[in-house]
């Protein structure tokens, strides 16, 4: 029967929604409903005309309007609706199901646009929950495992609020299809990508690269480089606009890897303390570096990681070394980065350490030979490398240095951290000892973690 309706008006009017299938059962109002509905007819080409308002549970004001067909709707609907400010406590039924959380705080403010053309449907849903806090945990089968605290704390921007699209599109037409499994999914799906990778997302919003989570020094160094600060920086901007947000850093070594270096820092230590001691050299003032810079080869042509540093005391501990400050590579003296004036104070210390009539490695023999022939050109770098291979060998690096060096470490991070004054120190936390057997290309890793 063709039907044909001029005009609707509503006055003071009310809407309710119940959902039974959720337990416990999620229930909506729409009160003081007023407005109209335009140009109701049964032509499939018809557009009847819709203008309401209202206020959802009392408070929150709600708006509706659009185009759409009632008496022919699988054809055509345009219809928007935007509400502003429902508290989400009401939502509980919802989030305690499906996120296995109870919401103890948070205002909902959503535009919804949905558009069905020839039963092909195009959602939008533009979501603003502002201040949301988790409540208590609820057991429930179909809830998510996920970090959800830290995926919300990330989501959040610096004033508490949250911003999210979510379109959604289907066809009508699928007997499978349901919206609110489709909203849901599409949720799940931007709180896993997010509690999953929040490193990624940090990333991606503040710069430095998709590994925000992994510092990496060189072995037996507590010094960052240009790239690790630069990473260091795009944290403190994270974390300046993701309030919520707080950050592990696990005090972390490796031994394979660290004790070779901080025996260099010790030897390098005891030659430094030579040169000034025999009058050869000059004494700069400052404490040892702790490696060349990277990809630059220290000295003696050992690996670069190997030329790190400790502070010159004089002492001959390991335990000194691994408390000295980190400092550049240019900062060695001269006495260390000549060739022939590190042979020489090495040749020294090998006679100090292993007795004036040990016997000298060939390769050294055939240097001091060539210096007292004035040869040109002497090659010290396997002479200085022999001697070096030997003083190492009788230099002992206790635990109580690695775990000094993995102190310093989470020290430096922190301090890159915290040191401009952005970021409320409470906020980041220095945890406890983690031996890290791995490494990445010769670095020691730190793995910071959010929470």
């Amino acid at each position: 029967m063709a039907i044909a309706i001029d005009a609707i008006h509503v006055d003071n009017g009310s809407a309710n929604y119940t959902d039974y299938w959720i337990q416990p059962n999620f229930a909506v109002g729409i009160q003081t409903l007023g407005g109209s509905v335009l140009g109701l007819s049964s032509n499939p080409s018809a557009r009847a005309k819709v203008e309401l308002t209202g206020k959802v549970d009392r408070y929150a004001p709600v708006h509706i309007w659009g185009e759409v067909n009632p008496l022919a709707a699988t054809a055509y609907s345009d219809i928007h609706m935007s509400f502003k400010g429902v508290d989400m406590t009401s939502v509980t039924p919802y989030s305690g199901r499906f996120a296995g959380y109870k919401i103890e705080k948070g205002k909902l403010s959503v535009d919804i646009g949905y558009k069905i053309d020839h039963r092909k449907l195009d959602a939008q849903h533009k979501v603003v929950i502002d201040q949301l806090e988790l409540g208590e945990r609820v057991e429930s089968p179909d809830a998510i495992h996920l970090p959800l605290k830290i995926a919300i704390a990330l989501l959040k921007d610096r004033n508490g609020v949250i911003d999210l699209d979510l379109p959604v599109t289907g066809s009508l037409d699928d007997p499978k299809f349901r919206l609110g499994p489709l909203i849901w999914k599409v949720v799940v799906g931007v709180l896993t990508r997010i509690a999953t990778a929040p490193f990624a997302l940090i990333g991606h919003l503040f710069g430095g690269g998709e590994q925000l989570n992994f510092i990496e020094f060189a072995p037996g160094s507590a010094e960052l480089d240009p790239a690790q600060q630069q990473k260091l920086q795009a944290l403190v901007k994270a974390l300046q606009e993701k309030t919520q947000l707080q950050l592990d850093v696990p005090v972390t070594y490796a031994a394979d890897l660290d004790r070779p270096g901080l025996a260099a820092a010790q030897l390098n230590e005891r030659l430094l303390a030579l040169s000034q001691g025999a009058g050869t050299g000059h004494h700069h003032g400052r404490s040892m570096p702790a490696a060349p810079a990277a990809g630059q080869a220290a000295p003696t042509g050992r690996p670069a990681a190997q030329a790190q540093q400790g502070q010159p005391s004089g002492s001959g501990s390991a335990g000194a070394a691994a408390a000295a400050p980190a400092e550049t590579a240019n900062a060695l003296p001269v006495a260390l980065t000549d060739p022939a004036q590190r042979f020489r104070l090495l040749v020294q210390q090998y006679r100090n350490d292993l007795g004036k009539d040990a016997p000298l490695p060939d390769s050294v023999k055939a240097a001091q030979e060539a210096e007292r022939k004035k040869t040109p050109g002497t090659d010290y770098g396997p002479p200085n490398s022999d001697l070096e291979s030997a003083l190492l060998a009788k230099i002992t690096v206790a635990d109580g240095d690695l775990e000094s060096l993995g102190k310093r470490r989470a020290q430096s991070i922190q301090d890159a951290l915290l040191g401009g004054g952005q970021i409320d120190p409470s906020r980041v936390f220095v945890i406890g000892s983690q031996a890290q057997p791995a490494a990445a290309a010769g670095k020691v890793r730190v793995e910071l973690s959010l929470k």
